[in-house]
């Protein structure tokens, strides 16, 4: 047997999954399931499963970084990913993930996973030997990510020069030139929420890494490091003045640019160095890169030059700058007055440009003011947007992002303070529990049923009822039993079991909670 482990915090898909196969049928044995990538971790350690199928918007440490961990602890396990999101398609041919697949959760079949299992046994089974046996170059292309960023960690710190090259050697990075170019990449956070949603952030991350890296290695010289915000790219090289590094260079980056636009339907920017240093200072360049992010803020070119003289003042404090516009911004929301709402950020953008504000505060300034005008659409804002927002280091990237959110929430049908009428009904909440008697129905659970953020679920429901969810469970499931109790034979045993409740005193001690009695009593009272 083949063992495989479940991953998503999708409780409903982890349902769905164990319930879509026979997984005995096909030699498989499903040692655990997780809701969460930190415990998969730990139950990994102690199973260590030859297959895992794994969402990839998990919390706290995503798939791919799950997968990555994983791979350190059992460099042989395969891996089939997840993802909830019907645009990923358009990225498939971008990304390779070293995944035998990725499954689109809405789309999923009972023939499509059974088809990806077919390819990932046969794989496991092609490749059974053992790690012993493995060459020093398999084992070396099984753990060639985490290894490089090893070197670019060790790079960053400033480790000794000869020990650098002699690592990057290793991993058939070869740096025998004197002369270093370093550079960072940044995508538009904007055009990627028009395509996919957050939770596919990491792997469209991924997916420009991987475009690069293939295209550079037409490109003597040139190694591709992915890292926790961005890419980055090391140029080596040895000076001629026959030969104009910088241009080589940027016929790079454009067709990185092209090329990422052609699979991914995205545009990224980049800044690099044109100065060359030595390898001794490759890491002070990349942590003054960071220091400075916001450098460029208000510039629109989209492969820009680090070493250039701005110019640049010091960033203006906004202070109460922008109180009439951020004002004129909800009444516009309120109105749906989209062009207005246009012409307002194109004003923001002026202003901010010309008087040079600092970045930072702007973003929180126009964070601030959203938040503002979403809750009165809605309780409980999409952080993910906040998220994304923070995240932007192009003010021209920074209200595009804006101008789409403001046009979702022009575009709710309700009028502010509706919220109730889009709220589900107490009838819907019901007919789930219905459905779903034998099972631990938890909130988390209906919230999913319900589209609904589940932390904003259960205000609206404590506010609905006037009690916390799980008592209302007990108190709906114990009444329904009382029923069952009164007007049939089953067992005390047996009624428990149906209402999910798998230990019979447990369960009494439930029903007495609600109906201040036990089950014997109960039915001794109603005389059956």
């Amino acid at each position: 047997m083949i063992n495989i482990m479940l991953v998503d915090d999708d409780v409903p898909m982890i349902k769905y999954l164990r319930q879509l196969i026979n997984w005995g049928e096909h030699g498989l044995n499903v040692v655990g399931t997780s809701y969460s990538s930190m415990k998969a971790l730990e139950m990994f350690k102690q199973y260590k499963p030859d297959l895992v199928i794994s969402d990839i918007g998990l919390p706290q440490m995503n798939g791919l970084e799950l997968a990555s961990e994983l791979k350190q602890i059992k460099p042989d396990v395969r891996m089939i990913f997840l993802t909830c999101h019907e645009d990923f398609h358009y990225a498939k041919k971008a990304i390779e993930l070293n995944a035998d697949s990725y499954l689109i959760k809405d789309e999923l079949t009972k023939e499509q996973l059974e088809e990806s299992l077919k390819n990932s046994i046969k794989k496991i089974i092609e490749t059974s030997v053992s790690l012993e046996g493995l060459s020093y170059k398999e084992i070396l292309n099984r753990n060639i990510e985490i290894l490089k960023h090893s070197l670019f960690d060790r790079l960053i710190k400033r480790d000794e020069p000869e020990m650098l090259i002699q690592f990057a050697k290793k991993l058939d990075i070869s740096w025998q030139y004197p002369s270093f170019i370093l550079g960072t990449s940044q995508v538009s956070l904007s055009t990627f929420m028009e395509k996919y949603s957050y939770q596919d952030l990491s792997i469209i991350k991924y997916g420009i890494y991987n475009v690069a890296c293939d295209i550079a290695k037409k490109y003597h010289g040139i190694t591709i490091f992915n890292e926790e915000k961005s890419i980055v790219f090391v140029y080596n090289y040895r000076q001629n003045i026959k030969f104009d590094h910088h241009q080589y260079l940027q016929s790079f980056l454009k067709e990185v640019q092209v090329r990422i636009f052609e699979f991914l339907g995205l545009d990224i920017s980049f800044i690099f160095g044109r100065q060359s240093y030595d390898i001794k200072n490759v890491g002070v360049v990349f942590q003054k890169m960071m220091c400075n992010s916001y450098r460029f803020f208000y510039n629109k070119v989209s492969i820009l030059n680090w070493d250039m003289q701005t110019n640049q003042s010091a960033f203006c404090p906004i202070s109460r700058l922008l109180d009439k516009e951020m004002s004129e911004l909800v009444f516009a929301v309120k109105e749906k007055d989209s062009n207005r709402v246009k012409e307002i950020l194109t004003f923001i953008t002026q202003s901010a440009t010309e008087k040079n504000l600092d970045p930072e505060e702007l973003k929180k300034v126009i964070a601030r003011r959203i938040r503002l005008i979403e809750l009165q659409y809605i309780e409980t804002g999409n952080e993910e947007f906040y998220s994304l927002l923070e995240e932007c280091s192009r003010l021209c990237d920074a209200v595009k992002l804006v101008e789409n959110k403001l046009a979702q929430l022009i575009q709710w049908n309700g009028k502010p303070n509706s919220a109730s009428s889009r709220e589900p009904k107490l009838q819907e909440i019901d007919q789930y529990i219905i459905e779903n008697l034998s099972e631990n129905v938890t909130s988390t659970d209906v919230a999913t049923h319900l589209y609904m953020n589940p932390s904003y679920f259960s205000r609206y429901f404590k506010r609905l009822t006037g009690e916390n969810f799980t008592d209302y469970v007990h108190r709906f499931k114990i009444g329904v039993a009382a029923k069952i109790l009164e007007q049939t034979g089953e067992s005390v045993e047996e009624v428990a079991i149906k209402f999910g409740y798998s230990d019979r005193t447990y369960f009494s001690k439930v029903f007495k909670k609600y109906t201040k009695m036990t089950p014997r009593e109960y039915r001794s009272k109603v005389g059956y």
